[in-house]
């Protein structure tokens, strides 16, 4: 699933099936929410083309597919009804594709299937908001769709350009993108930890800058030193690539 979404922002058409008129994603672009835009995409990615999978190609689900299905239902504790039993308790119709098996079933499950990709979503976005090269061009996807001027922004939100006003950062952001980037500046790696030098202050830089139509949004957030933050100013969209090894390699 996470390199489905990862696919589908090469994309950008594929913004369109999040639903912009929702307030909870508008709100998600003007404030920081726990629950992300990026959570919102996950979704409507897995969601929509998942479905349309089913529907399109349900009759190429041989049984090890369904029963893999069915195994991720039950491992997440979802009550469903299973394939097997679907089938069994089906009462038979002469004019029944047995090809359609697999897609009835999955719709008399509807509220079972959302469920599983709800909890998928948050599995994606684990592993999504660690990979800075995905959010980079997440959020720049974004910033272009939200100047073709499609997304109605509130005016309360948006400065004399239309772009979006900065907002307090809470502490519960920081301390994900703290922890996210390992108290270190995603560009030079400079430990901004403070434990072994207290003079170090680290900065919460939008990775696309509010002015290039950036957005107030966790995932648009990354750890920067005071020198790193004024080379980037707020004229250039960016993002580091060094990530801390789990150990250090040595000859023993």
């Amino acid at each position: 699933m996470a390199s489905l979404v990862e696919r589908c922002i090469e994309t950008p058409e594929f913004l369109e099936e999040v639903d912009w008129n929702s307030p909870e994603i508008l709100n998600c672009l003007v404030k920081y929410s726990k629950t992300s835009l990026l959570h919102y995409y996950i979704w409507a990615m897995i969601s929509t083309w998942v479905s349309r999978n089913y529907r399109k190609d349900g009759d190429c689900y041989d049984m090890d597919d369904i029963t893999d299905i069915d195994d991720t239902l039950t491992a997440y504790d979802i009550p469903h009804q299973s394939f097997e039993s679907y089938c069994s308790l089906k009462v038979p119709d002469e004019d029944d594709d047995p090809s359609d098996d697999f897609y009835n079933w999955h719709l008399s499950q509807k509220e079972a299937f959302y469920e599983m990709w709800e909890k998928m979503t948050e599995e994606v976005f684990y592993l999504l908001f660690g990979n800075r090269a995905f959010l980079l061009k997440f959020n720049l996807a974004v910033s272009q769709y939200l100047q073709t001027g499609v997304v109605r922004i509130p005016l309360s939100f948006t400065d004399k350009k239309g772009v979006i006003k900065r907002q307090h950062v809470p502490t519960w952001v920081k301390k994900a993108v703290y922890c996210r980037d390992r108290a270190r500046c995603v560009f030079c790696n400079k430990d901004l930890s403070g434990i072994l030098c207290t003079d170090r202050r680290s900065h919460y830089d939008h990775i696309v800058p509010l002015n290039l139509w950036g957005i107030n949004d966790p995932c648009n957030l990354q750890l920067l030193c005071d020198t790193c933050n004024l080379q980037k100013s707020g004229g250039q969209a960016e993002t580091g690539f060094l990530y801390s090894v789990w150990w250090e390699t040595d000859n023993s």
